[in-house]
C-alpha cells in the first residue's frame, strides 16, 4: 500500500505507480479527450498514463484489469468517455458499457453517443441505432459501442469484447457480472476491464473484492490488476477540507467539485454516512456499523423470563407509518425481558390499546421525541396515559445501551419472529461519534426501536422527562 503525502491530488491515497520504464498510451488517451472538448484534470492525467501502461516488445498492456475509486462528480466521465472514444478508433472492436441497472447503462450510453456526436469524431460514425435492447454505436471501421445488462446470466455472452466499462461498480452485488464478461475477453490479448465506482455499502460485493484485491497489489510489479483510490483518511472528519481534497482531486479547479458545494452536503443535505461515502470515497465500517448478530441475539433467549412488577412500555412507528408495534420491559433477576403486545398496521388502533394497557398496569409509555410515534403524544395524554420522551442524546445511549446488553446477555426475549427479524434487519446511523439504529431496506425495525426505548426506561438513572405541554 502506498499512502503517499497527499498534498498533491492528483496522487491516489491506495495507487498503483507509474512506472516510468515502461510506454504508456496516456498521451494519446489526453488527446483524445481534448478532441472531445475534455480538458484532463491532473488526476485524470495519471490515471490514463498508469492503466494504459504497455509493453514496448508485445505492444499488449501491462494491465488486463483497472479499477478506479474516486468521489463523486470528480470527472469519471469524462476519462471513461474518452477511454470509449480511443478504443472505437481501432478498427473492429467491440465496447461494452454496463451500471448498476440497464436504464441507467442506457442513459449514460446515450450521454456518450451524444457526446461523440457532438464533436469531430461523428464523421467516424457510420450510424446511431437507439432501439430499445439494440442500441449501438457503429463506427465505419467497423466498430462498434453497445450496451450490456448487468446481469450475471447475460452479461455479454454472446460478445467477443475488447473493451468493457462496469460503472456504478458499488450496486453489484456479487462478482457474476465480473464472471460473465471476462470470458467474451479472453480471446483479445489487447482487451481491458475499466470497473469505476466511489466507495460502496455492505452489498457492494463486487466492488469490495477489487477493492481490497487492489490495495493489495498495488506495490506488485507483475500485478495485471492497475489500482487508484483517491480516498480521505478513515478518521477524518467530514469538515476536514484535506479530507475534501483526499477524496476530490478535482476540488476548486475549473470544472470540478466546488468547497462550496461540499460543505452545504455535509452541514445540511446529507447524512454523515453518505457524506463519507459519496464525497469522501469511505466505505462503512462493516464491523462497527452492523447490528446484534444472529448469535448473540439467539443467546438472549429465555421463554420462562417474562415482564413482571413495575414494566414500561413503549411504542413505535415506521416512518412510513405503515406498522406499529407496542412493547413492555421490566425487570427480573437482574435482566430486562422483552415482550411485544402488539404489532400491527392499524396505527388508530395501536394507539388506543397503548393508552389502555398504559392504565391498566400504571405503565409509563417511552416514546423518542423525535421519531414517527411522536404524534400520538396528544392522543396517549387525553387518554389519562403517562407518557415520557427522550431526545437524541438519550435515543443514541439507550441503543450503546441495548446492544451491550444484548451482548452480555443483560435482556431477554421470547423468540418472537417479529423482534428477531427487527433485530437481522437493523443495522447503524452515524450520530457524530456514536450511533442509533438505522432501518435497511425499508425492513421494519419498529419493534427493536421499541423494545430499545422500553428498555431504557427500565434502566434510565436519570428521570425522563414529561413532553412538553402541546
Amino acid at each position: 500500500m502506498n499512502s503517499p503525502a497527499l498534498a498533491d491530488p492528483t496522487i491516489p491515497r491506495y495507487g498503483t505507480p507509474r512506472r516510468i520504464e515502461r510506454p504508456t498510451r496516456g498521451p494519446l488517451l489526453r488527446q483524445v479527450g481534448g478532441l472531445l472538448g475534455y480538458q484532463f484534470h491532473g488526476w485524470q492525467d495519471h490515471a490514463g498514463g498508469v492503466a494504459l501502461e504497455y509493453d514496448p516488445t508485445t505492444r499488449v498492456p501491462c494491465f488486463r484489469t483497472v479499477g478506479i475509486a474516486v468521489a463523486r462528480q470528480n470527472g469519471k466521465t469524462a476519462l471513461v468517455c474518452a477511454r470509449i472514444a480511443m478504443q472505437l478508433i481501432i478498427p473492429r472492436q467491440t465496447i461494452a458499457y454496463t451500471a448498476q441497472d440497464r436504464s441507467l447503462a442506457r442513459f449514460k450510453w446515450a450521454e456518450h453517443v451524444e457526446l461523440l456526436m457532438s464533436t469531430p469524431f461523428a464523421d467516424r460514425v457510420k450510424r446511431v441505432s437507439r432501439i430499445n435492447g439494440s442500441e449501438a454505436l457503429i463506427m465505419h471501421n467497423g466498430s462498434q459501442y453497445v450496451i450490456v445488462t448487468p446481469n450475471e446470466e447475460k452479461a455479454g455472452r454472446s460478445m467477443t469484447l475488447d473493451l468493457a466499462v462496469i460503472d456504478e461498480a458499488f450496486s453489484q452485488p456479487s462478482l457474476g457480472l465480473v464472471g460473465a464478461i471476462v470470458p467474451t475477453m479472453s480471446a483479445r490479448p489487447h482487451a481491458q476491464l475499466w470497473i469505476l465506482s466511489n466507495a460502496g455499502t455492505f452489498d457492494s460485493v463486487l466492488w469490495r473484492h477489487y477493492t481490497d484485491t487492489g490495495r493489495a497489489q498495488v506495490d506488485n510489479p507483475l500485478a495485471t490488476l492497475c489500482w487508484l483510490e483517491w480516498a480521505a483518511d478513515p478518521d477524518a472528519d467530514i469538515l476536514d477540507r484535506q479530507a475534501w481534497l483526499d477524496a476530490n482531486p478535482t476540488l476548486d479547479q475549473p470544472h470540478g467539485v466546488t468547497s462550496v458545494a461540499l460543505n452545504a452536503d455535509a452541514l445540511e443535505n446529507m447524512d454523515a454516512d453518505r457524506f463519507r461515502r459519496e464525497h469522501l470515497n469511505l466505505w462503512v465500517d462493516l464491523a462497527q456499523m452492523t447490528g446484534i448478530d444472529p448469535v448473540t441475539w439467539a443467546a438472549c433467549r429465555d421463554d420462562e423470563l417474562r415482564p413482571v412488577g413495575e414494566v414500561v412500555l413503549s411504542l413505535d412507528f415506521t416512518p412510513e407509518r405503515d406498522r406499529g408495534t407496542l412493547v413492555v420491559a421490566g425487570d427480573a433477576e437482574g435482566r430486562t425481558p422483552l415482550e411485544i403486545i402488539e404489532a400491527t398496521s392499524d396505527l388508530e388502533r395501536l394507539v388506543t390499546r397503548t393508552a389502555e394497557v398504559a392504565r391498566r398496569w400504571d405503565a409509563p409509555i417511552v416514546l423518542d421525541r423525535g421519531g414517527p410515534a411522536a404524534s400520538a403524544i396528544p392522543a396517549l395524554e387525553r387518554a389519562g396515559a403517562t407518557v415520557r420522551l427522550i431526545a437524541l442524546p438519550d435515543f443514541v445511549r439507550a441503543c450503546g445501551d441495548f446492544h451491550d446488553a444484548a451482548v452480555h446477555a443483560r435482556l431477554s426475549h421470547r423468540g418472537d419472529y417479529r423482534l428477531t427479524d427487527a433485530v437481522a434487519g437493523a443495522t447503524k446511523r452515524r450520530v457524530a461519534d456514536a450511533w442509533v439504529w438505522r432501518r435497511r431496506g425499508g425492513a421494519d425495525i419498529s419493534p427493536l426501536v421499541a423494545a430499545t426505548l422500553a428498555r431504557w426506561g427500565v434502566v434510565a438513572t436519570t428521570p425522563i422527562p414529561k413532553p412538553a405541554i402541546w
